[in-house]
């Protein structure tokens, strides 16, 4: 896609939104650029004493070693108590219906469009325990 065949179907709103933002962007970047140069040049002050700077592992260390630490710790926290109440899914049950019965062979979503109409019905209806996003499995 060409250029001009974005500015020709974009709507002109959206094209007036765009350049609305361009000149905000504009507008605060340009101070910022001018200072930048007046900050770059370092003065020494009365009474400074800088020290030595970090080495590459202790700034490696410092920016990507403590927040992967951290990030690995509140992962695990987030894990642990999955870890801990164990598997909710009991695969030695097996499914259980909405009657308690256990689903007989072949009635599953691809193979019954009966069963499979009269669960969207039951769940159109909002009947409990039919499953959806408010469902009890």
């Amino acid at each position: 896609m060409s250029i001009t065949t974005l500015f020709r179907t974009t709507p002109p709103a959206r094209l007036r939104a765009a350049v609305r933002t361009g000149a905000v962007v504009a507008t605060a970047a340009v101070p910022l650029l001018a200072a930048s140069t007046a900050f770059a040049d370092y003065h020494h002050y009365d009474g400074e004493d800088s020290g030595s700077g970090l080495t590459v592992l202790q700034t490696l260390g410092l920016y990507v070693g403590i927040p992967l630490a951290l990030f690995l710790f509140i992962s695990f926290l987030v894990v642990l108590p999955g870890w801990i109440r164990g598997d909710r899914n009991r695969r030695e049950v097996g499914w259980i219906g909405q009657n308690g019965a256990g689903a007989p062979a072949g009635t599953g979503p691809a193979t019954g469009s009966a069963s499979s109409s009269s669960a969207q019905q039951s769940v159109s209806a909002g009947k409990p325990g039919t499953g959806g996003a408010s469902g009890s499995w």
